[in-house]
């Protein structure tokens, strides 16, 4: 999903791209845009949540901490394609993905992210356009969802974090919170045709704030911790019905 581009060109080029997402659509469409993007964004939403609650079972776990209402970054592990929505699911804000060029080469997918403002990235890295949106996006109060795997797990087990979540913690200046699921790899896992009845289970932990002077080794350290919280979560979840 995401590694550290050149931080050298943090500064300026961050700014920029914080301005350009302040400047609305040029007039008279801007409103009328806006207004339809989030009827759309809205009943894909409730489709979603009619189909799946009943299909896969999904269910929130545990107490779940008050998000921010400033910028935040959530950070799940990656069992399925499934993922984003179930995450949507349970968390009842307006979410902005950064997807993996996985999810484009579908064209049904690659229309669904458009449509829903995701941020796509290259294969195993974070683009430094993307990266500086994402950054930009958290410190204008967005919530933003990240897999920091960066693929799909192939047997449930999780892949190192990448460094990238503790870049986009300190320039988008938002905590961290470790997202768990487990049962979304048994509802559909990689290369499956169907999907199949399962229960998920979520649970989310407790914000993580980016701390001390930016560099390679600090970034991936604070990977690592919010990849400990999310083994963490995994363990406490229930075991699923058969």
């Amino acid at each position: 999903m995401i590694d550290d581009p050149a931080q050298a060109r943090d500064g300026t080029n961050g700014a920029r791209a914080s301005r350009s997402l302040r400047q609305p659509p040029p007039p008279p469409f801007a409103r009328a845009w806006r207004r339809l993007y989030e009827v759309i964004y809205r009943g894909i939403e409730g489709f979603a949540r009619l189909l799946f609650r009943p299909l896969f079972r999904v269910r929130r776990v545990g107490a779940m901490h008050a998000l921010p209402t400033s910028g935040v970054l959530l950070c799940p592990n990656h069992q399925s394609y499934l993922d984003p929505a179930l995450v949507q699911l349970v968390v009842r804000r307006h979410l902005t993905f950064v997807m993996t060029n996985d999810f484009y080469a579908v064209p049904v997918a690659r229309a669904f992210f458009e449509l829903v403002g995701a941020i796509p990235v290259a294969r195993g890295r974070l683009a430094f356009a993307s990266m500086r949106r994402a950054a930009a996006l958290l410190r204008l109060g967005r919530t933003v969802v990240v897999f920091p795997e960066g693929r799909l797990s192939l047997d449930g087990s999780m892949h190192r974090f990448q460094r990238g979540i503790g870049y986009l913690a300190r320039r988008g200046r938002a905590p961290v919170v470790p997202v768990a699921i487990d049962g979304s790899m048994r509802a559909w896992p990689r290369g499956a045709k169907w999907l199949r009845r399962s229960d998920v289970r979520i649970a989310f932990g407790t914000p993580l704030a980016y701390a001390g002077a930016p560099s390679r080794e600090r970034d991936q350290g604070f990977a690592d911790a919010v990849a400990a919280e999310v083994t963490r979560l995994r363990a406490s979840l229930p075991r699923p019905r058969p």
